[in-house]
């Protein structure tokens, strides 16, 4: 398979894993890391590839440029914005590190409307609402996040109401993923132990 070129694959580690009691990132899922399950797909597609986190020592051993954020504190918008700032592409493809189910397939399709420019976001648009950390984000929309995080307001649920949003119906992408527990995150242990 041909890696797409033009979009940078970011992985999002910067959570406090509060919930969870210990760095859910690394807990150990089928014989590997959870973030490498989450590696392994996006180098599989995309020839640039970076980690955002805020404790990279850690992470030293995935072999990926690391960046940390810029706005301390701020969530995953933050991760965002950082990974936005630093790519030279004109889109990145975030996906969290506690998504492992997340498919090639998937990521494709969402990739594949990228081409149209009116589009600052491709997200996956459920009816229990968007799914922010397995989207597609166009640097033309570095301006807005920045503003929104010198304003203290880091939801990303804001932002997609300023942006161009492609909306990814249920129904597109169950045509190519057969159902929707692909979007499955880990939380907590009991999360995990459901997929072991």
């Amino acid at each position: 398979m041909e890696k797409a070129g033009n979009i940078t694959g970011v992985i999002l580690a910067g959570g406090l894993s509060s919930r969870f009691g210990s760095d859910k990132a690394l807990a150990p899922l089928r014989g590997k890391f959870l973030i490498q399950h989450v590696k392994e797909t996006l180098t599989a597609i995309f020839s640039d590839c970076l980690l955002i986190t805020n404790t990279p020592k850690q992470y030293r051993f995935l072999n990926l440029p690391m960046i940390t954020d810029r706005y301390q504190g701020m969530g995953p918008l933050a991760g965002i914005h950082a990974a936005l700032l630093h790519t030279a592409n004109p889109m990145i493809f975030v996906l969290g590190c506690d998504m492992p189910e997340v498919p090639p397939e998937l990521i494709t399709l969402l990739c594949s409307f990228a081409q149209e420019e009116r589009f600052e976001a491709v997200i996956p648009w459920l009816e229990t609402g968007p799914e922010p950390l397995c989207s597609l984000y166009r640097k033309t929309a570095l301006d807005m996040i920045e503003l929104q995080l010198k304003n203290n307001k880091p939801q990303v649920s804001e932002l997609l109401k300023k942006l161009a949003v492609r909306k990814v119906k249920g129904e597109e992408i169950k045509r190519v993923t057969g159902n929707l527990d692909v979007f499955y995150n880990v939380n907590r242990q009991q999360d995990l132990d459901r997929l072991s």
